[in-house]
């Protein structure tokens, strides 16, 4: 499957139950890279918009750059009314837009899609002298949950489990962006409460999680519900998570 569409059955399910970046992550950003009302922010791989949103308001234009025809329509439906948005149908080797255009370029939950080589030739087309590149990523901080969750992704419970090449991707030498020198790594602590219908809502936004209709669906929502009142108290499941 071309990964731009692997999410095209999920993307009610992304918009609705995936996490939010935490807020002193985004505050960073602006303090760091000193945006302007002027300035203009290229979100690459936006998806439905999560961090799109962050921007709009506070800076000039904000491009929503989304290969994903239901995700990008989904970023359209929510945020196409506030002043500064615009999805684009592009890639992250060929987002359409001008040279030297943007001040900020930012990739969340995305850059293990990403074809390495002509995506950093892209980024140095778009970007300003002075320019800045923000990787997201919101990561479980518990090991234990987070090796349990890992265990309900077999091919038992209809799970796509060719995983591997994205992950590969995922460990992509930050230097490989940002150059040997001159970035920094910083880390955001937030922790989530979720009763069974967000815990699971957000399992089924994963990309390689199967569907409703799939013949095994049933082995993954037991999985998945035996896993939850494993580690839930009082019908809700806490999580600690960090971008």
């Amino acid at each position: 499957m071309d990964t731009t569409q692997r999410f095209s059955t999920k993307a009610e399910k992304y918009a609705r139950y995936r996490w939010d970046y935490v807020p002193a992550a985004i505050e960073t950003i602006f303090s760091t890279t000193g945006l302007t009302s002027d300035s203009v922010v290229a979100d690459i791989g936006a998806g439905t918009g999560i961090l799109t949103k962050h921007f709009l308001g506070r800076v000039g234009r904000v491009f929503a750059v989304e290969p994903n025809p239901e995700m990008r329509g989904l970023a359209e439906r929510t945020l196409s009314g506030q002043t500064g948005f615009a999805a684009i149908d592009g890639r992250s080797e060929v987002t359409t837009l001008p040279d030297g255009s943007v001040d900020l370029i930012t990739a969340a939950q995305a850059l293990h899609w990403f074809d390495p080589e002509p995506t950093r030739r892209e980024f140095w087309r778009i970007i300003r002298p002075g320019g800045w590149l923000a990787i997201l990523w919101n990561a479980n901080a518990d090991p234990e949950l987070a090796n349990a969750l890992r265990g309900l992704f077999t091919e038992e419970n209809g799970c796509d489990t060719n995983r591997k090449n994205y992950w590969e991707r995922e460990r992509q030498d930050y230097e490989f962006y940002f150059g040997q020198t001159g970035f920094q790594q910083l880390t955001f602590p937030q922790q989530v409460a979720l009763p069974w219908d967000e815990f699971f809502g957000t399992l089924l936004s994963d990309s390689h999680s199967p569907d409703e209709g799939h013949p095994c669906f049933g082995n993954f929502e037991a999985a998945a519900r035996a896993l939850f009142d494993r580690y839930s108290q009082s019908g809700l499941l806490q999580e600690n998570y960090q971008t």
